[in-house]
């Protein structure tokens, strides 16, 4: 053998260990979701994930390669269920459920597990976990330092979770419960029967209440509207909503502060920074003259949605605190603090005994969840503090349901649902589950005979790589998938949902809107009976009956025809659109009548916010406020101001759309070039046989017979 040949078979053979020796660097990791504080706990009936750094072998992820066996030795038959880019794995708990006891158990990855490449992993293989049916809690000041510590690395290892972290979203039959009394009046169009939601105009039949512009006013209304009282609030006080109890007024809302100091003002003084306070505010109105403030609790964070069930409001909020600054101080108090002004005006911190976490949550930030009795304004404040954010929320008259939207792997959405039981102030948390995707709003969730019901979309409308599609999932009363309808409208998402019934009726939209009527009776196997397209989309649903629906939405049009297969069609919104739907054939269902409202531009708060919406149902009458503009001819992009105020409709499955009046101002001076915002109508309301209007500059009322103008009050 040559010299050269020798040289050359050993510079193989150093190149050969060297690419070994790197690709044994390099070989792929697996990690375990969730692990906290060093330990994997999950609760009962909830799954979790391993992410694998390069994509599985399909073939060798079996249940003889990956099992779980519990502190005896003995088997446990959990649910493999792999992503389509094959970096996640999620662990499901048994058909049957995690044994009782023990409730310790370890998951083995075999080397069998493998790589495209033929590599086995290494990292979590051998991965301990415990199960439990209890929310755990927070036991130290060290315990919580570790547990943002945590999120800080996360955040910084991934920019997505910063993002995602930091959103901000937050929100049956309709309730339109008619009070008892000597008055007929309109209450708030709620989602729920029994279940109120604080809004920004209310009525007791005999007064208006309102809020606007940092201020509560009430308002008589009989014989003759008059301004009786006016509550302001603090500048830093942004009032947001508020509920009525007899002679009671809870206000809710933000109120921003200045920092605040823990200790002397000197050099050893430390900055507790505070990034806003939820403020709930009771008041007896008993003498509208002169409303005294009965309470103030203040909640650090920011105020996130609210309900009232008989006299109880439960108040939800979220609270981030600036956990990164624990690098420079690592003995920052980061917990929520609380104040109440029966016992005393300092904001107090929350024990730590009494913060829970959710299981597997990396979330930096806080929920509270706060029960006000208004009936009963001196009565313990009831506080839970959980560790985990919730973008979602749906109640029922007995459960509380908060959903949380959580990255798993790279490009995985899914939603995870805490129920908590409510009962006269007490919440408890009950179970949790799990469904892919994201929902929409508070109408993507439901309660029916003991089973919850959720609609999400999952992907995204505009990805090859990822397209979107949507599904419908029914979950027991312990919070496990039963039941599920899948793969809706691929390359669509929804804009809108409604249940009724035994029946869910969902709009997903991209070019077309197609409705889908859903029948959920058998909740184990749900099913999609009927498809209606038709242009344009409803981004509300309002039931008139169990077989006819309003869809209220936007017209479109389709700017490209499609035919150029390299060029998606261009979809612009036109005017209002309002569709009459006829449900009658579960399997063909139809679109009976429509009216369209203005061209591009125009717009309803009722769109965003079903609580626009008047129902008067002696007179099958529905009304909204409503901002009216049309294109200008021969220009593409210009539009021309028409009109702002209200619509109201008859609308019936015999008659159809049938325009009532249009109330405007219109006459009473020139016409203006763009809607003003302080004529904007927020909210339209009905006493007896007067309907009135509110605005933020006045309230004006028309008789319900003829809808003449009857009287008007400025209040701005």
């Amino acid at each position: 053998m040559s010299k050269k040949s020798y040289l050359l078979i050993v510079l193989g053979v150093v190149l050969l260990v060297g690419i070994g020796v790197f690709m044994y660097s390099q070989r792929p990791v697996v990690k375990a979701e969730g692990k906290w504080a060093g330990n994997l706990l999950i609760m009962e009936n909830d799954s979790w994930n391993l992410q694998f750094s390069t994509p599985l072998k399909k073939d060798t992820v079996t249940p003889q390669n990956i099992y779980v066996k519990d502190s005896d030795g003995r088997d446990v038959n959990v649910i493999l269920k792999l992503s389509e880019d094959r970096h996640s794995l999620q662990v499901l708990a048994p058909n049957e459920g995690y044994p009782l006891k023990p409730q310790a158990f370890t998951l083995h990855i075999s080397p069998n597990v493998k790589t495209k490449w033929g590599l086995s992993y290494t990292g979590d293989t051998e991965i301990p976990f415990a199960v439990t049916s209890h929310m755990p809690s927070i036991q130290s000041g060290e315990a919580l330092t570790k547990y943002f510590k945590d999120v800080l690395k996360l955040n910084k290892e991934s920019p997505r979770f910063s993002l995602f972290g930091r959103e901000e979203k937050m929100e049956s039959a309709s309730s339109e419960d008619s009070a008892s009394g000597e008055s007929d009046f309109s209450t708030t169009n709620n989602q729920v029967q029994g279940v109120d939601e604080g809004d920004l105009v209310k009525t007791d039949g005999k007064y208006i209440y309102q809020l606007i512009d940092r201020k509560l006013l009430i308002t008589k209304v009989k014989p003759e509207m008059e301004r009786i009282s006016t509550i302001s609030f603090e500048e830093h006080v942004q009032p947001q909503h508020l509920f009525l109890n007899g002679d009671q007024v809870l206000v809710i809302g933000n109120s921003w502060s200045p920092p605040l100091k823990e200790g002397d003002q000197g050099s050893q003084s430390k900055i507790l920074p505070v990034e806003g306070m939820t403020v709930a505010l009771l008041y007896d109105v008993s003498n509208k003259d002169k409303p005294s403030l009965q309470r103030k609790v203040e909640l650090e964070g920011q105020y996130k949605a609210s309900r009232k069930v008989d006299s109880t409001v439960y108040l939800i909020s979220s609270m981030y605190p600036n956990y990164w600054m624990l690098e420079r101080d690592a003995d920052l108090d980061v917990r929520p603090r609380v104040s109440d002004s029966l016992t005393g005006d300092d904001a107090e911190p929350i024990p730590f005994e009494s913060i829970k976490y959710f299981p597997k949550s990396t979330s930096p930030n806080y929920t509270l969840l706060t029960a006000l009795d208004m009936e009963n304004p001196k009565a313990p404040l009831a506080v839970s503090s959980y560790l985990g954010g919730g973008e979602a929320v749906y109640m029922s008259k007995e459960n509380l349901y908060i959903a949380v939207e959580k990255y798993e792997g790279r490009d995985s959405l899914n939603t995870n649902i805490y129920k908590f039981a409510v009962h006269d102030g007490e919440i408890t948390y009950a179970s949790s589950g799990k469904v892919e995707g994201r929902t929409l709003n508070q109408f993507s969730m439901d309660e029916h005979k003991g089973y919850f019901r959720i609609a999400t979309t999952d992907g995204e409308v505009w990805s090859n790589d990822s397209p979107s599609s949507n599904a419908l999932y029914i979950l027991d009363e312990n919070m496990k998938n039963v039941g599920e309808v899948k793969d809706l409208a691929r390359g669509e998402k929804i804009y809108s949902v409604r249940f009724m019934g035994d029946k869910a009726y969902m709009v997903t939209f991209k070019q077309v809107d197609p409705l889908f009527v859903i029948d959920t009776e058998d909740p184990t196997h749900p099913k999609v009976l009927g498809e209606l397209k038709i242009p344009g989309f409803s981004t509300y649903l309002h039931p008139i009956d169990d077989r006819h629906l309003i869809g209220f939405g936007y017209d479109t049009k389709v700017i490209n025809d499609g035919k150029d297969t390299n060029i998606e069609p261009r979809i612009t919104r036109k005017g209002m659109k309002m569709s009459l739907f006829d449900i009658t054939d579960f399997h063909h269902p139809k679109e009976t009548d429509t009216e369209i409202i203005g061209g591009a531009g125009t717009h309803s708060n009722l769109l965003e916010d079903h609580k626009a919406l008047l129902h008067e149902p002696s007179r099958n009458l529905y009304g909204f406020p409503v901002s009216v503009y049309n294109e200008k001819e021969g220009s593409q992009h210009e539009l021309d101001f028409d009109y702002q105020g209200a619509l109201l409709y008859e609308i019936t499955p015999e008659k159809g759309i049938v325009l009532k009046s249009k109330l405007t101002d219109e006459g009473s001076k020139d016409k203006e070039y763009y809607e003003q915002w302080e004529d904007q109508i927020q909210r339209l309301l009905y006493i007896d046989d007067q309907l009135y209007t509110v605005s933020n500059h006045s309230i004006t009322s028309y008789s319900l017979g003829d809808y003449k103008k009857t009287d008007s009050i400025e209040i701005n």
